[in-house]
């Protein structure tokens, strides 16, 4: 009898909630529209599968999962065939680690679900049939890419161009070439055609207060170190022309280097004795110049010459140019520090025998006042000194010597040991005159 009542009960409460009606069943609905029509909310139980080995098999008969557990690279989702055509599946990718997980050739991008419909034997997404849904960037960035397939650009021969505020600033040529400024950028950095004093920098502060770069203007190309603004003149400009200017502002350099303020050559090479020394002076304006006409002022030294023995001559100087009025400058001392410094014109003239050579002046050491006395032939002068005898064996001719040069160019210098010991000798030739 309470059995009887019971299923009673339960009919009543069903013919309460499920109604028929033309063969369409309705669920909480007394007039069903088509063969199920349900009015309210539908559950699909979820079933956790777990990965294992970036590998996931979905069981039978399931509609809806969640993939758990870690994966190390993109997860391999096997499903079975559904009893009918037309089933739902719904796969949620759970997993730590940021992969993608597959199923029959389309990715569930991490973190997001996906539903699939089972037709024509397989499972097919229902994503508008693209073959991955995770194929586009996110403004918020994107895990599990692959740089060898996964890229922001194009795939033809086409530019990419970057905007913002919908104007474009940048682009990517198809042959690689990038302009910042341009649309069609000629080098592989491009940055335009617009001028600043303070185009690019290679370092700045965060206040734009330490700004290390380069920069324009008409005609000039800016070098900046530590400039305070993006107004700052620059340190040093390049001119089309050529020429460079050091700490001149913005204006164009007159010279092939235009410096305005002091400077300096460290470690600058010796010249080479009996090489000829062409000395620079610098003009009222600050340019640098050698002398006029070219050869004026021009040194050649010896250097102080290896010991000549008493009664030998040696040459101390060659390569004299010919053609030239010079001074010459000799000194020599004694072991008793005598020092004996004497002066001479010379003319070296190639022409008619006009070569020669004269004592001018002179002066010993301790007895400035006295001058040498000089014996003149047309291309030699010898000079005595009455020099002092010393503990080096020498007597008051210990410093004398003749002076001569070779009439024939190019020229030559030389010296003959008139004293009693050996000496050495310094000679120094400056070109005075030119003809």
């Amino acid at each position: 009898m309470k059995k009887q009542v019971l299923l009673l009960g339960a009919l009543f409460v069903m013919s309460t909630a499920i109604y028929a009606q033309n063969g369409n069943v309705g669920i909480n609905t007394t007039t069903p529209g088509t063969t199920l029509d349900v009015n309210g909310a539908i559950t699909n139980r979820e079933t956790a599968v777990a990965v294992a080995g970036n590998a996931a098999t979905v069981p039978a008969n399931i509609s809806q999962v969640r993939l758990t557990g870690a994966a190390t690279a993109s997860v391999a989702i096997t499903a079975p065939a559904a009893p009918n055509a037309g089933q739902r599946l719904i796969v949620y990718n759970n997993t730590t680690g940021g992969f993608g997980a597959v199923l029959n050739g389309t990715t569930i991008a991490n973190g997001q679900a996906m539903e699939f419909a089972y037709s024509n034997g397989g499972w097919r997404a229902t994503n508008g049939g693209a073959a991955a849904s995770d194929t586009d960037w996110k403004i918020l960035g994107n895990t599990g890419t692959n740089p060898a397939t996964n890229f922001l650009g194009t795939t033809d021969n086409q530019g990419l161009a970057f905007r913002t505020n919908n104007t474009e600033k940048a682009r990517i040529l198809g042959n690689g070439n990038v302009g910042i400024g341009t649309t069609a950028p000629h080098t592989k950095l491009d940055l335009g055609t617009d001028v600043s004093s303070s185009k690019l920098a290679v370092y700045n502060d965060a206040a734009g207060s330490d700004f290390y770069g380069f920069g324009l203007s008409g005609g000039l190309l800016h070098f900046h170190a530590a400039s305070a603004t993006p107004t700052t003149p620059p340190d040093m400009v390049l001119h089309s022309s050529g020429q460079l200017g050091i700490n001149i502002g913005v204006t164009n350099p007159t010279a092939n280097l235009d410096v305005n303020g002091t400077a300096r050559v460290r470690n600058t090479p010796f010249i080479p004795n009996t090489s000829i020394a062409t000395p620079v002076y610098q003009d009222i304006n600050g340019n640098i110049s050698r002398s006029s006409p070219v050869g004026q002022g021009d040194v050649l030294s010896s250097g102080t010459t290896g010991l000549i023995a008493a009664g030998a001559t040696a040459t101390v100087l060659t390569g004299i140019p010919n053609g030239g009025a010079y001074t010459v400058y000799v000194s020599t001392a004694s072991g008793c520090s005598q020092v004996a410094l004497a002066e001479y014109w010379l003319l070296a003239v190639n022409n008619n025998g006009y070569s020669g050579l004269m004592g001018k002046s002179g002066m010993l050491g301790g007895n400035g006042i006295t001058s040498p006395t000089f014996t003149e032939t047309q291309n030699s002068s010898s000079v005595s000194w009455n020099a002092a005898s010393c503990q080096d064996g020498g007597n008051t001719t210990s410093l004398d010597y003749r002076i001569s040069i070779t009439p024939g160019a190019p020229h030559s210098i030389q010296i003959t040991n008139l004293g009693n010991v050996s000496r050495q000798y310094a000679v120094v030739l400056v070109r005075i005159g030119l003809f």
